[in-house]
């Protein structure tokens, strides 16, 4: 049994790994270089570091940039701890701390060895390329990170201080934070025409990364979730299982206008036998009333089976 955890554990810890240096991969080679911004924590960590670059390195932004997120992650962590009890894991320090100072070193040994330069030359003019690869790789690393129960950065720990403290939800919480330090991030440049541009591609990066993580995060192939209030709840119930053979529950419901009590079926399909779900209603009841939601992850007979740890 021991040694059954232990080749978990080793796996988890080895996808943590691959993921944090896919992203840090991504930061060093399509987003860093060409001067794109990111929100968030690593959004901060650029802003000082461009800004540190325009004070003492002749506008050259310096390899610092995860160092200086690290540090601010490390303090968001400290609070969020202070706040939020032990919720933030060996698993996260492991990956933030791995995530900012590999980006720093990769970036270094490009500047180096001549080859930072290379790419802005080869991608200068190209940084709708830049901003769609970036977002994959580092869109896809985090997910990766994310699906093992960690974080990379203390954007996550922010959100959950500010909803325990303030009640307003994680996802408004990041969204507000990655357009405040976007947005700061606009006067760091000189030329107006310039950071508009470089701005510009920066919300589309961001915009990439989120859609990703959340397709490696929950699968490209989302399923729905059909809700079907019908009179008749037999024949749509036989016409679903003889055509595309799929489980669901039935329960009655009362029409809150009407006081009309009704059959209310509720299954899980995949997007692609929706449209075949919706001629089996319209064919037995059209008088139905159907609701498609997305759904995020299913897990159960005939879906994934569900983690065991």
């Amino acid at each position: 049994m021991t040694s059954r955890f232990s080749r978990q554990d080793l796996w988890s810890w080895s996808c943590v790994t691959f993921g944090t240096l896919l992203s840090a991969f991504g930061y060093a080679i399509f987003i860093l270089p060409l001067n794109l911004f990111e929100g968030g924590v690593t959004g901060l960590g650029i802003i000082f570091a461009k800004i540190i670059g325009a004070m003492f390195f002749a506008g050259k932004m310096p390899p610092i940039v995860g160092i200086i997120s690290w540090v601010l992650t490390i303090a968001l962590f400290a609070v969020a701890v202070r706040i939020l009890g032990k919720s933030f894991g060996a698993k996260s320090i492991y990956s933030t701390t791995l995530l900012y100072f590999s980006m720093d070193i990769i970036l270094f040994l490009l500047q180096k060895t001549g080859y930072a330069e290379k790419i802005r030359e080869l991608l200068g003019h190209e940084l709708l390329v830049a901003a769609i690869y970036g977002a994959i790789s580092i869109g896809a690393g985090m997910a990766i990170v994310f699906n093992q129960g960690a974080a990379t950065g203390g954007a996550d720990a922010l959100a959950q201080i500010v909803r325990k403290l303030k009640h307003i939800p994680v996802g408004k919480t990041i969204l507000a934070m990655d357009t405040i330090v976007l947005s700061l991030g606009f006067f760091t440049f000189a030329d107006f025409m310039t950071g508009f541009r470089t701005m510009m591609y920066s919300f589309i990066f961001v915009f990439i990364q989120a859609k990703t993580l959340d397709a490696v995060l929950h699968g490209f192939s989302a399923n729905l979730l059909v809700t079907i209030i019908t009179e008749k709840p037999d024949e749509v119930k036989k016409a679903i299982i003889d055509e595309i053979a799929r489980g669901m529950t039935i329960y009655q419901a009362t029409g809150g206008y009407s006081g009309t009590r009704k059959a209310t079926i509720s299954t899980v399909v995949s997007k692609r036998q929706v449209p075949i779900i919706r001629k089996l209603v319209g064919q037995t009841d059209p008088e139905s009333f159907v609701i498609i939601q997305e759904t995020e992850q299913v897990y159960g007979t005939g879906f994934e089976s569900l983690p065991n740890r």
